[in-house]
């Protein structure tokens, strides 16, 4: 069992074979991100969080003017809220049908079941309930309305965690969604660097390591795919992580569209994390009764370095993400003339280049009908791709 509930505290935690991940409801209903790192035990982790009387962070009305140390201008959350005093990149934005743009989400219940939960019509991790477990939480602004589900599936033995968010417009008006990312993780104390991939045309992936300072720092696309130029992947790691050792954080956003993931320092020198859809020109209506489902992110700590996280993936990848009958069988290999020939192709060429194959295996060679014909050459034709 990889989910376990303290009532008492309302405390979340969530365990894999090295790592644990933990979260709490505290007593104004906000649901605050304890920890993610290397494994311990389910005692709460809420002692880690700095309380402090922070001048300029807002404290909350519910508060009664009686605790100046209760600012979520300062707090780990598990899913921030704009609008709402915290001043940090969010991972919620929304417009009430009165022009306000605020939703304030408080604990409203749990559940905890056997399995990996299904995102419809979307890709995503699959377990089954002998290889997952799978915690709801949802949250909810009584002014609103505004629910939000929170997923978390957990693969103990992987050391692998997955998020997704549901956004639910339970109230009376319709609501427009400007911002619903699928993760939001701070961490409270630590220097870190943020591993990143771009490229471009046939020069795709390239490793880049930043230090994350003061400020917020980004990779994202508005391409409509997610191209390229960026991967929707980062890590996350300690200044002196490499390939073998030190603490390592992996986010993989499951999504092919348009994405941004957003990286900040803040003035408290903690550090927080959202993946999700990019938010440019994002505006989703929900009527009451309907629904919103934010992608999934993968997440995995190893305290061994890139190579750890790196090999995580891999696992997953392979046994929970891959499917059909080419999952764990040998692919059938294609040898393509398009960069041994370009244009200067013939049908000798090609049984030449069959030939010299053989002996590597491939099972065939197709005939690349969209390099040949007329209008490949004409200088105002497109390729007549098949």
């Amino acid at each position: 069992m990889g989910i376990f509930y303290e009532e008492n505290g309302r405390v979340f935690t969530l365990q894999t074979r090295h790592s644990t991940y933990q979260m709490k409801a505290d007593g104004q209903g906000v649901l605050l991100h304890t920890f993610y790192g290397e494994k311990t035990d389910n005692t709460d982790l809420s002692c880690l969080i700095t309380r402090g009387d922070r001048g300029f962070s807002g404290n909350p009305f519910s508060m009664g003017g009686t605790d100046r140390t209760y600012s979520l201008d300062t707090f780990p959350q598990e899913y921030s809220c704009f609008g709402t005093g915290d001043y940090r990149i969010s991972a919620l934005k929304v417009q009430n049908a009165d022009g306000s743009r605020a939703v304030s989400l408080r604990y409203a219940g749990h559940s905890i079941e056997k399995g990996k939960y299904d995102l419809t019509g979307l890709p995503a991790a699959y377990g089954t309930p002998e290889e997952a477990e799978t915690l709801t939480v949802e949250l909810k602004d009584e002014e609103s309305g505004v629910a939000v589900r929170l997923y978390y599936g957990v693969f103990e033995e992987l050391d692998v965690i997955t998020r997704a968010a549901q956004i639910i417009n339970d109230g009376k008006q319709g609501v427009t969604l400007l911002k619903a990312a699928s993760l939001c993780l701070d961490w409270q104390a630590g220097e870190y660097d943020w591993l990143t991939f771009h490229g471009r045309h046939a020069m795709e992936r390239n490793l880049q390591r930043t230090g994350i300072a003061h400020g917020v720092q980004s990779i994202g696309s508005v391409r409509g795919a997610s191209s390229h130029h960026y991967n929707p992947f980062v890590m996350v790691c300690g200044k002196n992580t490499d390939e073998e050792m030190g603490d390592c954080y992996g986010f993989s956003f499951v999504y092919s569209g348009e994405f941004l993931m957003e990286a900040e320092k803040d003035q408290m020198d903690q550090t927080r994390l959202i993946c999700g859809i990019h938010p440019d020109d994002f505006a989703w209506k929900l009527e009451p009764g309907e629904s919103f489902t934010a992608p999934e992110v993968l997440m995995a700590y190893s305290g061994q370095g890139q190579g750890g996280v790196s090999r995580i993936f891999h696992r997953l990848i392979r046994d929970h993400i891959c499917r059909g009958q080419w999952k764990h069988s040998r692919r059938p290999v294609l040898i393509n003339n398009w960069e041994g020939t370009y244009f200067d192709f013939t049908g000798d060429k090609l049984v030449d280049i069959a030939k010299d194959a053989a002996a590597l295996g491939p099972d065939e060679e197709p005939y690349p009908p969209s390099q040949s014909g007329h209008g490949r050459m004409l200088p105002h034709t497109g390729l007549p791709w098949l």
